[in-house]
């Protein structure tokens, strides 16, 4: 007997434990090992970026502020806070998703792996996990990488755009965390649609269905990203989320699909 399909919504509480389960498959023996590869990446792309970052920043923001009209000159200090916390941000995410796209082979085969533990079984049979498998796979997964960028690009110029402006960028920390938050629930769950060869689209499609908890999702890997330490550990754990998300989600579209056939 099939149950009734309102039992099986995801709860945005649910959604945002995925964070949780997906930190101790990340742990797990059979993910281990590439777990620790772009954990190694991450250290050597975010090292180099905070560097770089934190050498310059200062003199940008010292140059933006000068510019503004004297009226303003008694927001100095809150406008201060505002910039630092948003540029940095921004530098995170652009170095994090550089890591990110370097990371996407291994990335892709942890997907794999953790969905075998999620689902009891393993992912696919004689599915291949070697170093030549994974070389093979980077022109497919790339292109899959350039589809994101393809999505997120126009959305990070509106937020730029709204962060130049003096007195409206008030609001930017708070449009960029929300773009965070849905650019993470992308980009990490897509790595099981991208194993199982759904479209890009597709997968868009399945988020925008549970918005409320695609955002709950993606704020807590966002939040989490912003802890020193902790964040190396977060884009493995956050895949391995992501791919609990997609198995929790597709679950749900099956149950539905056999209701809708069966009062049809």
């Amino acid at each position: 007997m099939i149950k009734d399909s309102t039992n099986q919504e995801l709860s945005v509480f649910e959604a945002i434990g995925f964070l949780g389960t997906g930190l101790k498959l990340a742990l797990s023996p059979q993910c281990r090992l590439f777990v620790i590869i772009p954990i190694i990446i991450n250290i050597i792309v975010l090292t180099a970026g905070g560097y770089f970052v934190f050498t310059s920043i200062k003199g940008f923001l010292s140059e933006y502020l000068n510019v503004l009209p004297e009226w303003l000159s008694f927001l100095s200090y809150i406008l201060w806070f505002i910039l630092l916390c948003t540029v940095g941000f921004v530098f995170c995410y652009i170095f994090s998703t550089v890591a990110t796209i370097i990371a996407s082979p291994f990335y892709g085969i942890l997907a794999e792996k953790a969905e075998g533990l999620i689902r009891g079984a393993p992912f696919a049979a004689g599915s291949d996990d070697s170093i030549a498998a994974i070389i093979k796979d980077v022109p497919r997964i790339i292109k899959r990488e350039l589809q994101k960028m393809g999505f997120y690009l126009p959305r990070v110029l509106l937020c730029l755009i709204i962060t130049a402006i003096p007195v409206v960028n008030v609001v930017a920390p708070l449009c960029w965390f929300l773009l965070a938050a849905w650019m993470m629930s992308v980009q990490y769950c897509d790595y099981a649609y991208d194993n199982h060869k759904i479209a890009f689209a597709e997968m868009r499609h399945d988020l925008g269905l549970h918005r409320l908890c695609t955002f709950g999702f993606g704020a807590v890997i966002a939040f989490a990203m912003t802890i020193p330490l902790l964040n190396l550990l977060i884009p493995p754990a956050a895949v391995c989320a992501g791919t609990k998300y997609y198995v929790a989600m597709r679950e749900r579209y099956t149950l539905d699909g056999a209701l809708r056939l069966n009062q049809s």
